[in-house]
């Protein structure tokens, strides 16, 4: 359904293949397959077949080995296939060598049927024209051989409307028309004669009695915009699913898809809140359809990235006309909110922000009426520290972090994080003992916050090198002498 919703299945080749050995593969009649194109096409003419191609990497594709194991190694396929196809087998292995000529032969054809993935199955007609596109599916040979067979019926339906094509005019050809092309979709194969086909409709239905009109606008609308998006176009693109939603008579279905697609135009702006403002509009547009609840999902993983810029957006308004401490409050509510949603999503001004506000906050509030002055002088100090602690220079740590312990009022999660920093250059130093009380200060200064794990297990580090310490330290215990040995005497 989507392109862009974090995608969802990976494949362990690895894996799957220490399930299988090669000796799974030595029952092969290697006749069933061939294994050169022009060869396979000279046959399907002369026995009236179709070919059924299938582009595998056999050595290494996990989906590959499935495909083949329960299905084209089933004794029900192998002998009812045959019969109605051609098989051709085109390998791109990983650990054996192909001979030049076949590799050339299968690199050109994958590139000709702009196969990208593995396995992909084509059914072609006897001439090498695509008819249907398909790859692994469950349920073993019965119903796969089954699947072909849909393909086969739809391929000899379209064969016949294209043959009625040249006797009907108009509107009904408009109608013959859309039927085709709908046939085509089903088989997953973009002929090349359906972008003329539609400007056909288009023109046949100028009035759009029928609906193909707005039907085939719409689609080419899509097409442009899919187009625009691919070039990372955004605008443009976005600008292209509005002239489609704007058409006249489009259905539920199509406004759902024209407003899923482009609320990746604006995923790709980091814009969450039009993200999930298109979302919530598919939704509605047809909420009967089967794509609903993977919409809602979406929606709802968004919703908190949506509310957090919406916090961030109305914040800088109200910076702009606020003064003194309301100003610094504000200052400071804005850049927790970025901070905030900077762990699920970078912002890469943050850092300067943060810096250039910092200092304006602390004049604001000069007098550290708010709390505001302490808070923001420890942050930048505590910053010092770190940078001092990269560099190894502990002494300088130490100063920057103990200024900021002298700042009146601190107190709370500013507090642990400079005993924390503290308790990092103990560590660091090897005095564990002092790393041990500066951890339990910061634990003590705020137990319930989110770091309170992290000082617990520096703390179990520095209570480990310090019980080794003293292990070590320790005397070693003089042995016990034996006891004699000699015999009783009576």
């Amino acid at each position: 359904m989507s392109r862009w919703n974090y995608g969802f299945l990976a494949v362990a080749a690895a894996a799957l293949l220490s399930l299988f050995t090669l000796a799974g593969f030595a029952d092969d009649d290697p006749s069933l397959w061939e294994t050169k194109f022009e060869d396979a096409k000279t046959k399907a003419k002369a026995d009236h077949k179709l070919l059924l191609v299938d582009f595998t990497g056999s050595d290494w594709c996990g989906w590959c080995i499935k495909l083949k194991q329960e299905v084209f190694d089933q004794e029900a396929f192998k002998k009812e296939a045959p019969q109605k196809f051609v098989l051709v087998e085109l390998d791109f292995p990983r650990m054996k060598q192909l001979p030049d000529d076949l590799k050339a032969q299968n690199d050109q054809l994958a590139q000709r049927f702009d196969v990208s993935g593995f396995p992909t199955i084509l059914l072609l007609d006897a001439d090498g024209q695509l008819i249907a596109r398909t790859g692994y599916r469950p349920g073993g040979p019965e119903e796969y051989l089954k699947h072909l067979a849909e393909f086969v019926t739809a391929q000899e339906t379209i064969v016949q409307m294209r043959a009625q094509l040249a006797a009907v005019q108009g509107l009904d050809r408009a109608k013959l028309l859309d039927q085709l092309i709908e046939a085509y979709a089903k088989l997953e194969n973009e002929h090349p004669d359906i972008k003329a086909w539609s400007d056909e409709i288009v023109s046949l239905d100028g009035d759009n009695k029928a609906g193909l009109k707005i039907k085939y606008q719409f689609r080419q609308l899509l097409a442009e915009a899919d187009g625009l998006k691919q070039e990372r176009k955004f605008d443009e693109a976005r600008a292209a699913y509005d002239k489609a939603l704007a058409l006249p008579g489009v259905s539920g279905q199509q406004k759902q898809d024209a407003y899923f697609n482009q609320g990746e135009c604006y995923f790709y702006a980091k814009d969450f809140v039009a993200v999930v403002r298109c979302l919530k509009q598919a939704a509605e547009a047809a909420p009967d359809s089967d794509k609903v609840a993977a919409i809602q999902s979406m929606s709802q993983r968004f919703a908190p990235l949506a509310e957090g810029q919406e916090a961030i957006a109305k914040l800088k308004t109200e910076l702009a006309s606020a003064q003194g401490l309301d100003r610094a409050k504000l200052l400071d509510q804005w850049l927790q909110a970025r901070a905030k949603l900077s762990e699920s999503f970078p912002d890469s001004e943050l850092a300067k922000d943060t810096e250039t506000s910092s200092q304006e906050i602390i004049q604001l509030d000069s007098e550290n009426q708010a709390g505001l002055k302490t808070k923001y002088e420890s942050r930048t100090l505590v910053a010092q520290a770190k940078s001092r602690l990269g560099e190894q220079k502990m002494e300088e740590a130490h100063a920057a972090l103990d200024k900021a312990l002298a700042l009146p009022g601190l107190a709370g999660e500013p507090l642990q994080e400079v005993q924390l920093i503290k308790a990092t250059c103990y560590l660091i130093q090897q005095e564990f003992q002092k790393c041990l009380d500066a951890g339990q200060k910061a634990l003590d200064a705020a137990p319930a916050s989110p770091q309170a794990g992290e000082i617990r297990s520096l703390m179990r580090q520095a209570q480990g090198e310090l019980d080794r310490q003293k292990a070590k330290a320790e005397p070693q215990a003089e042995p016990k002498a034996e006891a004699s040995q000699t015999p009783a005497t009576n």
